[in-house]
């Protein structure tokens, strides 16, 4: 008798950092593996899906490192069980097209658009702010959701700045409505992997099939034309850009290397964003502690 395959819901951002993700998944071998893979896409990004995860509609996400750390020092009910993007990730300080902000030098005071408490929008923007010199309180959070809607606040307004992935924001670059006046990247791994610790425990043999199957198709990438190819059409990038973002990212799919969060916590500590007592151990499923 054959058995049912278990449904996984998991989520991530729609930027080209997924694509092996959408190309196991075309290619059936989650399906292969018996893993009923329910992907969703979540232009909100971390701090949205962490929410999710805490509201039981998620059982696995793809979360950029430093909020999936805060929020699991939050409480979130979700363990790292694996690195994805081990490259930091650059994130541009934008500020809007139209404005006279041109150099950081000018950015000291200016309010920044965030996703959502706890996103990384947020919590690079707090350690870029500190950088120059301030911290931002409440009053200086602009919620904007998403790309989308840093977009349109940077086309009417005040100027804000927006942090966002430096590729991604590229079309509104080139577009004219931003201005990317500096970029910064943390000391640690881009994307993790999380898992909810509910998920994980009635369900360990199909974590550890997820896992293996999106190993296989991370080693399966490769600068080729092809991928090359495969990055234009699934982030809608040109040619010489598609194959400079190929240059600086390095998938991995593993348990974090020793020592790979400690800038990380550290960073959190110093920006008051958890507690100066968390230990990194909390956020480690046991199978994804580093060896």
């Amino acid at each position: 008798m054959e058995l049912s395959p278990t449904s996984l819901r998991i989520a991530g951002v729609p930027e080209p950092y997924n694509l092996p993700w959408h190309l196991a998944m075309e290619q059936g071998r989650f399906a292969q593996a018996g893993i009923d893979v329910q992907w969703h896409t979540v232009p909100e990004g971390t701090g949205r899906m962490c929410r999710m995860l805490r509201d039981d509609e998620l059982d696995m996400a793809v979360l950029v490192t430093e909020g999936a750390v805060r929020d699991i020092l939050d409480g979130g009910p979700h363990r790292i069980v694996s690195t994805f993007v081990e490259s930091p990730l650059p994130w541009g300080v934008h500020v809007p097209a139209r404005s006279d902000l041109r150099e950081a030098a000018q950015l000291k005071g200016v309010p920044f658009a965030i996703s959502r408490p706890g996103s990384g929008s947020h919590i690079m923007a707090m350690l870029y702010a500190e950088r120059l010199g301030w911290r931002p309180g409440l009053d200086d959070l602009v919620v904007v959701h998403n790309m989308e809607g840093a977009a349109a606040r940077m086309a009417e307004g005040s100027p804000v700045i927006f942090l966002w992935e430096t590729y991604v924001t590229s079309r509104y670059v080139e577009a004219g409505v931003m201005r990317r006046v500096d970029e910064v990247r943390g000391d640690w791994p881009g994307f993790v992997i999380v898992v909810r610790e509910a998920f994980a425990r009635t369900h360990p043999g199909a974590m550890r099939e997820t896992l293996a199957v999106l190993d296989s198709a991370v080693r399966g990438l490769d600068p080729s034309a092809h991928t090359v190819e495969l990055v234009m059409r699934n982030a809608g990038f040109r040619e010489e850009l598609a194959r400079e973002w190929l240059e600086h990212v390095r998938w991995r799919v593993g348990r974090p290397r020793p020592n790979a969060l400690k800038p990380l916590l550290g960073t959190l500590q110093s920006l008051g964003l958890v507690s100066g007592g968390a230990n990194l151990e909390a956020v480690y499923m046991s199978t994804g502690r580093p060896g």
